[in-house]
């Protein structure tokens, strides 16, 4: 019986760490008010490495993100939590050096690194915030592949390599990305895999967007509710 009561003690502390591992950019969003990171606006938290000027500066760059993903896909309704930082030391937390998005226990979120303090990346992560906060979790994991994620971001980038007079892709890079179905394998380094994914999801409608997520809760496939 000991034996068991350890066995099982160890079973839950390993389970306890992968879960605290896995899951560590979605608790640092939860409880990022507990920390030194400042709350300046109802879902805007920055820690003391952003001056004013730079509070100021990024305030705007969130409301021209908005302004940009509510023109081209319409008005969202996420209201992710933003989370910013010019430190390039909270890599452990779930920041990068420009900007990424995750599902927090009760909200989206968004984590801005020192290179993402802007529109394009703001409207960017912004879009997979909305995309996430719209669509069942089930929906997500088994309906939305990586490449259809990525477009629906980049389409908002303005950042020169994603314009689509800077894109060249051939009918191989376009079969590659769209052979990728989990964000984890997709090549997040990789300049022109996000070009491939911008033309991939050239054929949708913008502002089919949320209506078509809607029907894919409501039961319908991916290929039938956006015709890739």
């Amino acid at each position: 019986m000991r034996i068991f009561k350890i066995l099982l003690s160890v079973f839950i502390l390993l389970l306890f760490a992968s879960f605290i591992f896995f899951k560590k950019g979605a608790i640092a969003c939860e409880m990022i008010g507990q920390t030194h990171f400042s709350q300046i606006s109802t879902n805007l938290y920055v820690d003391d490495s952003l001056d004013e000027a730079q509070k100021s500066n990024l305030i705007e760059a969130i409301n021209d993100a908005i302004e940009r993903v509510s023109n081209v896909y319409g008005n969202p309704i996420s209201s992710p939590r933003i989370i910013a930082t010019t430190e390039n030391r909270y890599s452990s937390f779930g920041f990068n050096p420009t900007g990424m998005q995750t599902s927090g226990f009760f909200r989206e979120c968004i984590f801005l690194g020192p290179k993402g303090l802007k529109t394009d990346v703001i409207a960017h992560e912004f879009v997979h915030a909305e995309v996430s906060y719209r669509t069942d979790l089930l929906v997500e994991l088994t309906q939305l592949p990586a490449w259809f994620i990525e477009g629906t971001g980049i389409k908002v980038d303005y950042r020169r390599p994603f314009l689509l007079e800077n894109i060249e892709i051939s009918e191989e890079d376009l079969a590659k990305v769209k052979s990728i179905f989990f964000l984890r394998d997709f090549p997040n380094t990789n300049v022109k895999y996000y070009q491939a994914s911008r033309i991939a999801v050239e054929p949708i409608h913008t502002k089919s967007l949320y209506s078509g997520l809607e029907r894919l809760n409501n039961g319908e496939k991916f290929e039938v509710v956006f015709g890739l």
